[in-house]
């Protein structure tokens, strides 16, 4: 009986076949939105935090209205927030919150120095419409966003690190950037708020969409099960460094802006419209400020404390030390320090020119 030669071939390819069936690699499934059966229940905490921030800015905001005019009482610093606050950032917060009120109820306006340093017991005032220290840095601003970084995302970077093996920690990451499940740009706050302004919010693109995707991405991976924990963890550090980019382009931001308004405020003649044009700059110059060194300290960014460290040297506000803030009302030759600063934020993040472009604008819903 003649043999069949080709059947151990065949029984060759089925196993071949068979083993190529068995080596597939699975497949992320990526929906198009976030959803949560649970969300709410979710970010109790988170919520939490973001609601004490609010409260806490909503005080400092108060006692800049009241300024001069009635006697501000102590604010206080909420206790969830201050526990997710990186420690030394909390121990600056808990000074700024009783130098704010000290400045609301100093008898007189912000004394400008000029080229001199502040009077001894100057306690500071107002400046036009904006409450400043006797250094001439707004408080309020470093108290709100400076929390951004230091408890916000500090608070982010513990649930990360925590127990990722129900995706409700994602929610968690929503919550406590600023978005809400639909992450609906006119319902931002927060961290969110400003990711949402150096977005592109015709075509969807930017930090707040990419901030959205990776968060989708990262909760289907959990939900998927084991095998999947490359992308949850790319998607993650993908969420990370949005944020981050989108704070350092907040900077950017500020700096352009400080540097448009002071020049254009002292083009104006002494009187009021000059004293609120150049306190709606020094609003800025501290929100820039504050950006910068709520992340400072911060683990898992990209950009070093060292380099944090120059650009708060540039603004003259280095950490551990009185800052000269007020020297920015005196001294023109200082605005090149907010250019160096943009160069300088430009170059770490690999921003293009058309980016950094795009950043001196706030878009909004």
């Amino acid at each position: 009986m003649k043999k069949n030669i080709l059947f151990p071939f065949l029984l060759l390819a089925l196993f071949l076949v068979s083993c190529d069936e068995d080596n597939v690699e699975p497949t992320l499934d990526i929906p198009d939105t976030y959803t949560s059966a649970s969300f709410d229940a979710n970010v109790t905490a988170e919520n939490t935090v973001v609601d004490e921030l609010s409260t806490m800015t909503s005080a400092a905001n108060a006692a800049e209205s009241d300024a001069q005019s009635s006697t501000v009482a102590s604010i206080s610093y909420p206790t969830t927030l201050s526990s997710v606050t990186l420690s030394d950032y909390r121990g600056l917060v808990e000074d700024w919150l009783v130098e704010l009120v000290k400045a609301a109820n100093s008898p007189t306006g912000f004394q400008n120095p000029g080229n001199d340093q502040p009077a001894t017991g100057e306690e500071g005032g107002l400046l036009g419409s904006r409450l400043l220290d006797e250094n001439g840095l707004e408080l309020e601003q470093m108290v709100q966003k400076g929390s951004f970084g230091a408890a916000l995302y500090n608070h982010a970077l513990d649930v990360i690190n925590g127990d990722l093996s129900n995706s409700a920690a994602i929610d968690k990451l929503v919550e406590i950037h600023g978005a809400d499940m639909g992450f609906d740009p006119a319902n931002t706050t927060a961290a969110a708020t400003y990711s949402r302004r150096r977005s592109d919010l015709d075509n969807e693109t930017g930090f707040f969409f990419d901030i959205r995707n990776s968060l989708i991405k990262a909760k289907a991976a959990i939900e998927a099960g084991s095998g999947f924990e490359e992308e949850r963890d790319e998607a993650l550090a993908e969420y990370l460094l949005s944020w981050e980019e989108s704070n350092f382009a907040t900077v950017i931001y500020y700096c352009n802006a400080t540097k448009s308004q002071l020049q254009a405020a002292t083009a104006l003649p002494d009187g009021p419209n000059r004293e609120a044009a150049l306190g709606n700059a020094m609003h800025a110059y501290a929100e820039g400020v504050a950006f910068a060194h709520g992340f400072r300290g911060l683990s898992e960014k990209q950009i070093t404390d060292a380099e944090i460290d120059n650009i708060l040297t540039l603004l003259l506000a280095p950490a551990g030390q009185t800052p000269e803030s007020y020297r920015f009302l005196n001294e023109v030759s200082l605005l090149a320090n907010l250019d160096q600063i943009i160069d300088d934020i430009q170059a770490i993040y690999g921003f293009t020119e058309a980016e950094v472009t795009s950043f001196f604008v706030n878009n909004n819903p």
